[in-house]
C-alpha cells in the first residue's frame, strides 16, 4: 500500500479539489467517477488515473460521518434517512489506497445534494440519481417528451435538494412552430422557480446559456427523460463523443438513449457532467398521493 500524493504545480489545484473537493485537502479522500456493482472507479490526489476500488461492507453497517469544513450536508429523504449510505457516482469517499490492488473505500462523506425520487420497484422509499452537484439540469424535449405536469413534479423534487436548478428545453429544432408556445408554458409552470434555456444541441442555438454554468470544480447534473438528449449535450460542451447516442427515430422523434450508467465526465472547461439514465417514472419520496388529474399520474409520471 501506499499513501503518496501526487502533488500539482505550486499554485496549482490538486486532482481531488478539481474534481470539485472543497474541504481540507488530506490523503485518503475520493471522488467516484463511475459504479459498477461493488466496484468503484474513483479519482484521489494518491493516483495521476483512476483507480478501482471496492467497498468495505462491514464499514457500511454502521456510518455517523461529521460534514468536512466548507461542506454543507442535506438531509436525507426517505423512510430510512439514518441507513448505511451506499456510494453513487459523484459521491466523495474516505478510502485505504492499495497501489498493488483494489482500493478500499471505507466510507461515504456528506452529500451537499441529493436528487432522488420514489423507487418505481418499491424495493425501497426512494433511488437516488444525482448526488454532489452544484447545478441541477432538469431537461425536456420540445416535441415528443413535452410535459409540463412532469417538469412541476422535477421542479418539486429539486427543492430542498441542494444546489441550483436550470431547465433545458432541447431539439428546438425537431419543434419547429410549436416551440415558442411550448417554451412559453414552461416558463410559466417554472415560476422563477428555475431559469429555462431552450436549446438545440445540434444546431448551436441557445448553447452558449448552458455553457456558462461549465467552469472549473463545479459539477452539473443532467436528468430527464430516456432520448431527451441527455447525452448530445454532454458531447456538445465536451466537443467531442464522450457519450453515445443514437439518432432520431423518424417515424416517432425519439431518441434512442443508451446511457445506462452513471458517470461523471471532466469537461475542457474543467466542469464536471454526472449523465444519469433516462427516468420513465418520477415520484416524490415518502408521498402517497400526487393529486394530479387522473391519467396524468398514479404517484409516477410516465412518459
Amino acid at each position: 500500500m501506499s499513501g503518496a500524493v501526487h502533488s500539482p504545480a505550486a499554485g496549482e489545484p490538486t486532482l481531488i479539489e478539481r474534481f470539485g473537493w472543497r474541504g481540507a485537502v488530506e490523503p485518503g479522500i475520493a471522488r467516484v467517477v463511475s459504479s459498477h456493482g461493488d466496484y468503484y472507479r474513483i479519482v484521489c490526489n494518491e493516483s495521476p488515473e483512476p483507480l478501482l476500488a471496492r467497498k468495505k461492507k462491514s464499514a457500511f453497517a454502521r456510518m455517523k460521518v461529521a460534514s468536512p469544513d466548507g461542506i454543507r450536508a442535506v438531509k436525507r429523504a426517505g423512510e430510512h434517512p439514518d441507513a448505511p449510505v451506499r456510494p453513487v457516482t459523484g459521491d466523495f469517499v474516505r478510502f485505504r489506497h492499495n497501489d498493488r490492488g483494489d482500493s478500499l473505500i471505507l466510507e461515504v462523506l456528506p452529500r451537499f445534494s441529493v436528487f432522488e425520487r420514489r423507487d418505481p420497484t418499491a424495493r425501497r422509499s426512494s433511488q437516488t440519481l444525482a448526488v454532489n452537484y452544484d447545478t441541477l439540469f432538469v431537461m425536456m424535449s420540445l416535441n415528443e417528451d413535452f410535459s409540463v405536469p412532469r417538469l412541476e413534479r422535477y421542479l418539486a423534487l429539486a427543492e430542498g435538494a441542494g444546489g441550483e436548478t436550470v431547465v433545458v428545453l432541447t431539439k428546438t429544432d425537431l419543434a419547429r412552430d410549436e416551440a415558442d408556445v411550448r417554451v412559453a408554458e414552461l416558463r410559466k409552470a417554472a415560476d422563477g422557480r428555475a431559469e429555462v434555456i431552450a436549446i438545440s444541441a445540434l444546431t448551436g442555438d441557445g448553447m452558449d446559456g448552458v455553457a456558462r454554468y461549465a467552469r472549473p470544480g463545479r459539477t452539473i447534473a443532467l436528468v430527464g427523460s430516456s432520448g431527451v438528449g441527455k447525452s448530445t449535450l454532454l458531447n456538445a460542451l465536451a466537443g467531442e463523443e464522450l457519450s453515445a447516442t443514437q439518432e432520431i427515430q423518424e417515424w416517432s422523434g425519439k431518441g434512442r438513449h443508451t446511457t445506462t450508467v452513471r458517470e461523471l465526465s471532466m469537461l475542457p472547461s474543467g466542469a464536471m457532467v454526472i449523465d444519469t439514465p433516462g427516468v420513465r417514472e418520477i415520484g416524490i419520496v415518502g408521498e402517497e398521493e400526487c393529486g394530479l388529474a387522473k391519467g396524468e399520474c398514479s404517484h409516477r409520471y410516465r412518459k
